[in-house]
């Protein structure tokens, strides 16, 4: 991993300073450092943070700890335990926890742990904690390890090669860390393989028979679901209702027809399924911000 010379420099020490204490601790890490005891009321600072890959002897035992901790685990097994609980942890596991929390850290004597770590203050780690889950289990099974990982190798990166901003740029990273796995979680939680095959049919049938569907009460009973079911199916899965994803390819299409055919606008209004042009024309200029006739002459 490249590295200025100042930050090889700080490695070295901070390496040997991890490794004296107990022989064989990691085999190979890089540290990178920001501010302790940062000056500005910021809402979250990150102290430091780095990589590790341990020796099968790697034991960590604290009583104590007065940073906000987060660690990714990138290969290997081992164990963590807190508050009287013990955790695995593999590749692909998120763990952490707040300031004054005894812990123990423990890795694998036969597939040593590697993983990347950083230490945080701040009153926005809390909010941050809770909402990523940490709080309430220290300990997570990333549901996107690529994602997840590649957002705390940025981190890192950044954190070693210390660019304009770096300290910025890392707290970002962490925050998108932290959020995606919440939001897929929430995802996976909410996801019913039934309900989803339900969605990707009515919305198959909207995409075939757009033109055709008079209104959404037409496409709910062609799809033999309550109108009121599908638009709950939409605002879960497809984040528009019905009625805006058939308007909108019904005006996607009118445009293409304004601008490769010579039909009139009364006939692409009807080709679309709108019975009055008027209605198609006010519809248009809504969702395009032009006129039908404006938009054919831009």
């Amino acid at each position: 991993m490249l590295r200025t010379d100042s930050v090889a420099s700080n490695n070295k020490l901070i390496k040997k300073e991890f490794t004296s204490g107990i022989p064989g601790r990691v085999k190979d890490a890089d540290y990178f450092y920001f501010d302790a005891a940062p000056q500005d009321k910021v809402p979250i600072a990150m102290v430091c943070g780095g990589y590790e890959a341990c020796a099968p002897d790697y034991d960590i035992k604290r009583a104590s700890y007065p940073y906000w901790f987060v660690k990714y685990t990138i290969a290997g097994k081992g164990t963590l335990e807190t508050d009287g609980k013990s955790y695995d942890l593999t590749p692909g596991t998120l763990s952490g926890f707040e300031p004054g929390t005894s812990h123990h850290y423990r890795s694998n004597d036969k597939d040593p742990l590697e993983h990347i770590f950083v230490t945080l203050v701040g009153e926005a780690c809390r909010d941050l904690f809770s909402r990523s889950d940490l709080r309430t289990h220290c300990v997570l099974r990333v549901e996107e390890p690529p994602e997840t990982q590649a957002a705390f190798e940025r981190l890192l990166r950044v954190g070693l090669h210390r660019p304009p901003h770096a300290h910025e740029i890392c707290c970002h990273y962490l925050h998108i860390a932290l959020l995606l796995q919440t939001s897929i979680a929430n995802q996976a939680y909410v996801y019913s393989p039934q309900t989803f095959r339900t969605f990707q049919a009515c919305k198959q049938s909207i995409d075939a028979r757009f033109s055709s569907f008079d209104s959404v009460s037409d496409v709910a009973s062609a799809c033999g679901v309550s109108v009121r079911y599908m638009s709950s199916l939409f605002k879960q899965y497809g984040d528009v209702t019905p009625s805006h994803y058939l308007m909108r390819l019904r005006l996607n299409k009118a445009a293409n027809l304004l601008l490769t055919t010579d039909m009139t606008v009364k006939e692409i209004a009807a080709s679309v399924g709108f019975l009055d042009p008027y209605h198609f024309s006010r519809n248009f200029r809504q969702f395009h911000g032009q006129s039908p006739k404006q938009y054919r002459g831009a």
